[in-house]
């Protein structure tokens, strides 16, 4: 429990450095104001995503962190009946590369990156920085037409060697923020 609550502290520290990257669309002429319900598509062949993400629980985590937030503004899971919404997602996670570079202005006495390139210890290095981008895409769709009406995308910087626990923090955190813009229900 130490070692959790230690992780849990640390992994809050660590993703206040860095912030999610939020985006939402929403259709124009939408009128969420008459939506309570909601329930999720249900997908047949998931064998079709390929996406590393796409695991049992990492849809377990998802679903329940869009249910506890989608709750807490008082909308209601059903099944069984007609919902007013219908909730879906999907995740990918990305390979990037970022290359940093120092100029060394200084070192080639003001002549530029030509001049350093011709004197022996004053070469522009670069410092290449591989890493992982997790994104999660929240779709809202009409339950007739199976329009999309609202979509959020989070994206953030994906920690190396996260246990699940740490993951399923994580992606909470990212489902919070995708869902914050998102309208309370009608009372």
């Amino acid at each position: 429990m130490k070692h959790f609550i230690l992780s849990a502290i640390m992994l809050l520290v660590l993703s206040a450095c860095s912030g999610v990257d939020v985006q939402t669309q929403v259709r124009s002429g939408s009128d969420t104001a008459k939506f309570a319900t909601y329930s999720w598509l249900e997908i047949g062949d998931t064998s079709l995503t390929g996406v590393r993400m796409h695991r049992p629980d990492v849809d377990a985590w998802v679903k329940a962190s869009v249910d506890r937030q989608l709750l807490a503004k008082g909308y209601t899971k059903v099944s069984g009946r007609q919902p007013d919404m219908i909730v879906s997602w999907v995740g990918a996670i990305e390979q990037k590369v970022k290359v940093e570079s120092i100029n060394h202005f200084y070192s080639s006495y003001g002549y530029g990156p030509v001049a350093a390139s011709m004197l022996p210890g004053t070469k522009d290095d670069g410092k290449r920085r591989e890493y992982e981008e997790g994104t999660i895409l929240l779709n809202i769709l009409d339950p007739e037409s199976h329009t999309i009406f609202w979509r959020g995308r989070g994206t953030d910087l994906l920690l190396p060697d996260l246990d699940n626990d740490e993951v399923a923090l994580y992606i909470g955190r990212l489902v919070k923020s995708i869902l914050k813009t998102f309208p309370a229900a009608k009372k």
